[in-house]
């Protein structure tokens, strides 16, 4: 037992060590304060050096912009889900690397049944801007609003060469997107992307221009080999703004609230947003939207050129005598059309096109596209040993089955899952057994489709229906209104040079 003497020292000699741990650790700053016990000029402050002021309200106003852009676009902006008949067009699968990068939102390899997209309304009445590949095949169309009202939608027509598609939806008063003005887009402004990405409804994202009059080989023209040459125009905004599949059709749109492009395709080797994405300039959809509405069928006007899809080389520039490669090479110009009877030579080089200056192919195409036919295009050219040109074109109209197939018209017998074009001259001089003949190219047949199951392929010359003859589109869909539905009707047609026939039942 301690005696009192003893446990008083030893309770001191604890005192004294715990008063020279606290002042040994005080001084080494071994403790911490709390928060609530801190003097007031120890506690951290955030305030902005004074100079960051005006950056900061910068930002605070650039959020507050994207706020009311995202409040005013939100309740125009849909989302597309059809039901797919036969197999889609588009995108096609190709199975190589080009494919695996560049590439539409498709659906999931798993879900053919089913299509989904977006899509932004653009005008009071109803009429709906998308995408060809949101609705290519579809049976029924469904539309569902911001405010989740649905809607059937019918298809006023779509245009596989543009990858725009027109829809129409019944009503009066509805919201919808002002258009702007794509060809005063600049690379690096602000942009927001509106969709319905990877089943997310009315989804905002951010980001810049990335650049501008991009072509990427992705939208296919079934008739090239038949036309000898492509009419699918590509002349893409491209963006950083996170887009990913379900995006496709809706609006891209510039700090102005002003719809500017279609969301359309990404470059991705995963199928998700890697930061390029791309979309159809708004100029060159409300031109296409205009014909489909108006006239049911786009009047593609025409020059008569093929031109060289590689942007002019640094030894072309010097043996045509430019100081930079600048300008487009003129590789064929078609026999009496439009560019050769204004005096449009083969090996020219196209300059400028009304004054604007050319570099690539698809920019002359995108230009032509957005002229009427009858119209004329100024173009400044250069010609090896005569120095430089100004050569003025009429546009002509150049129909395709896309005029035909695109129209929603109950007379189009498209239920015979077959598509058909004119057979015009440079088409008969393609394919010999043909230049003699009358009749109409079939361009598309839809896979175990009616046509299909009798023995009708693409290519084929459809000559007669019955004892009727067939000379252009017009008497082929005028022969096949004269019959009875669902009777059986023979077409006779020319595959090379054998005469062969398909009985075909006609759809009730």
């Amino acid at each position: 037992m301690w005696s009192s003497r003893q446990r008083w020292s030893a309770a001191g000699l604890i005192f004294i060590g715990v008063v020279a741990g606290v002042i040994f650790a005080s001084n080494f700053h071994m403790t911490s304060t709390g928060i609530a016990g801190r003097p007031a000029a120890s506690l951290p402050t955030f305030d902005m050096p004074a100079e960051s002021a005006p950056a900061l309200a910068s930002v605070q106003e650039t959020g507050k912009a994207f706020t009311a852009i995202s409040k005013q676009l939100l309740p125009t902006v849909v989302y597309i889900e059809s039901t797919i008949k036969g197999e889609q067009s588009a995108p096609e699968r190709r199975g190589d690397s080009f494919r695996d990068f560049f590439r539409f939102f498709e659906q999931p390899d798993n879900q053919p049944q089913r299509g989904a997209g977006s899509g932004v309304i653009v005008s009071e009445d109803g009429y709906l801007l998308t995408n060809h590949h949101v609705i290519d095949n579809a049976e029924d169309i469904e539309v569902t609003l911001y405010d989740n009202r649905v809607f059937k939608a019918t298809l006023v027509g779509t245009d596989p060469l543009t990858e725009v598609a027109v829809l129409k939806i019944e009503g009066e008063d509805f919201p919808f997107a002002a258009l702007g003005n794509s060809e005063n887009v600049e690379i690096g402004e602000w942009v927001l992307a509106f969709g319905n990405p990877l089943g997310l409804t009315s989804t905002v994202t951010a980001g810049i221009v990335s650049a501008k009059s991009r072509n990427i080989n992705i939208i296919r023209d079934a008739n090239a080999a038949q036309t000898g040459g492509s009419w699918a125009i590509e002349n893409f905004i491209q963006t950083d703004a996170a887009i990913n599949r379900g995006n496709s059709g809706g609006p891209l749109v510039n700090m102005m609230g002003r719809v500017i492009g279609l969301n359309t395709a990404i470059a991705s080797g995963t199928g998700f947003n890697v930061g390029a994405g791309f979309a159809i300039p708004i100029n060159l959809a409300r031109r296409i939207m205009t014909d489909l509405i108006e006239k049911g069928y786009v009047a593609r006007p025409w020059m008569g050129i093929s031109m060289s899809p590689q942007a002019l080389s640094a030894n072309q520039a010097e043996y045509y005598g430019l100081d930079r490669p600048t300008g487009v090479f003129v590789q064929e110009v078609v026999e009496d059309g439009p560019a050769e009877r204004a005096g449009l030579r083969k090996n020219d080089i196209i300059l400028e096109l009304d004054g604007k200056e050319i570099d690539q192919s698809n920019e002359v195409q995108n230009l032509v596209a957005m002229k009427k036919p009858g119209d004329e295009v100024v173009l400044k050219v250069l010609r090896r040993g005569e120095g430089h040109k100004t050569i003025q074109v009429k546009l002509e109209e150049r129909r395709t089955d896309e005029q035909v197939a695109s129209h929603n018209d109950s007379d189009d017998f498209s239920e015979l899952g077959l598509s058909v074009t004119e057979l015009d001259d440079e088409m008969r001089r393609g394919v010999r057994a043909y230049r003699n003949e009358e009749g109409v190219i079939i361009s598309r047949v839809e896979t175990y489709g009616i046509a299909f199951d009798e023995g009708l392929r693409r290519g084929d010359l459809i000559t007669h229906i019955e004892d009727r003859k067939i000379e252009s589109v017009r008497s082929y869909r005028s022969a096949l209104r004269s019959f009875e539905k669902s009777q059986v009707v023979v077409f006779r047609f020319k595959r090379g040079d054998n005469d062969l026939q398909a009985f075909i039942k006609l759809p009730d």
